[in-house]
């Protein structure tokens, strides 16, 4: 009985601690798939590497993106309230960046399943886009 009860007490501390140990707090980066055509004339490709963090705050997920062309932008995500305790979802915007100013790109839903330190998501444009939505991938890396 003592050691069915000592057991027992084990696995619940040991769940207790797993949010702990693994959090979505930190620096993920990745790639991207698509290509979208702003009026500028020119071919974009977002997402094709970034790079964003998450504050320990959890409530957002910021960084930069960059095409093997030098086209870049930013992108902004809040924490999004249908998250889940295995997944954690943002949804926010992304924009490009060019000499003529900062363009709102689209929009992107990006789902980080953190226990496995591995995210996916999609991305929209404003601009044609042919087979839209894009995609993301990355990994945790700090």
């Amino acid at each position: 009985m003592r050691k069915s009860l000592l057991i027992a007490l084990t696995v619940i501390l040991l769940a207790g601690a797993l949010p702990a140990t693994a959090q979505v707090a930190g620096t993920w980066a990745g790639e991207g798939s698509g290509s979208c055509y702003p009026p500028s004339g020119i071919v974009i490709h977002p997402w094709q590497t970034w790079k964003g963090e998450i504050p320990n705050t959890e409530q957002t997920f910021t960084g930069r993106w960059r095409d093997e062309d030098g086209n870049h932008g930013s992108f902004f995500g809040r924490l999004a309230p249908f998250s889940t305790p295995e997944t954690v979802i943002y949804q926010g915007y992304w924009t490009l960046e060019t000499p003529a100013g900062i363009s709102k790109g689209g929009e992107f839903t990006m789902t980080f399943y953190f226990l496995e330190g591995e995210c996916k998501g999609a991305w929209t444009s404003i601009w044609p886009s042919p087979g839209l939505p894009g995609k993301m991938w990355g990994k945790k890396v700090d």
